[in-house]
């Protein structure tokens, strides 16, 4: 679990749910899915990701990776999108989203692990296939970034993709193949009951409804695994998806 001991003294003042997230983040959308499907209220902490607000040494002592989502609940900071997740799941467990039968919880345990695994992939085709005709990066930017960002690999990713050169190129190859592996691993677990949590839908689904939904939006073409494409309907129809990602709005 990725909780966290933070020194923000903001942090210890927070009571209730306090995400801090951008409004296209995938990672974002999967806690503001989360957060819908269980009813939850909470306060929103938007951050804004092109103008660098998590690049902030105020940002960093609340989340020092730099990143969103991060949740503060009631004082206690829990990292990572994923980890935000179960977390949740633990501490509201009404409906629950987790199985209550042991394979299939560990089953369900490894598609959300994937999921973490997935992120490096999902985050460079992100940026090649979507991101690139407006988000433009130059060296001022990339150099905010080595200077004061703790993650040292978030910087070497954002000048690789603003030098657009062998470097980027073979990331975006690498991404590729690593796609079609995933992608015929989730339609293999989808032979095995209509959702990637088992027979009812859960945190696997939300994990990865995300993503899916960001494939569809750079136009990808998912009619070799029809199962995961007919999976995504049912999860992207949800109403919780459509208010957590589809129709949201910073507040």
């Amino acid at each position: 679990m990725g909780l966290y001991e933070s020194d923000h003294p903001d942090v210890p003042n927070l009571k209730g749910l306090h995400p801090y997230h951008f409004t296209v983040s995938n990672c974002s959308q999967r806690v503001r899915l989360a957060l819908e499907e269980k009813g939850l209220e909470w306060t929103s902490h938007h951050l804004n990701l092109p103008g660098n607000e998590h690049v902030t040494s105020d940002y960093q002592r609340i989340n020092p990776n730099g990143v969103v989502p991060t949740l503060v609940h009631d004082g206690q900071v829990v990292l990572e999108s994923n980890d935000i997740l179960v977390y949740l799941d633990e501490q509201f467990p009404e409906p629950p989203l987790r199985p209550a039968e042991a394979a299939a919880r560990q089953r369900m345990r490894e598609l959300i692990a994937l999921s973490s695994a997935f992120q490096p992939t999902i985050k460079t085709l992100s940026h090649e296939l979507l991101f690139r005709p407006f988000r433009k990066v130059g060296e001022a930017e990339v150099a905010l970034y080595e200077a004061q960002h703790n993650d040292p690999a978030l910087a070497a990713f954002l000048r690789d993709y603003a030098e657009n050169g062998a470097a980027w190129q073979d990331r975006v190859a690498k991404a590729k193949v690593e796609l079609e592996a995933t992608l015929d691993r989730l339609e293999a677990a989808l032979g095995e009951g209509p959702w990637l949590s088992g027979a009812q839908y859960g945190l696997a689904d939300i994990s990865w409804a995300v993503n899916l939904n960001r494939l569809n939006q750079a136009q990808l073409d998912l009619s070799r695994w029809p199962r995961f494409a007919a999976w995504g309907e049912r999860a992207t129809a949800r109403p919780a998806f459509e208010r957590a990602v589809v129709s949201y709005t910073p507040s």
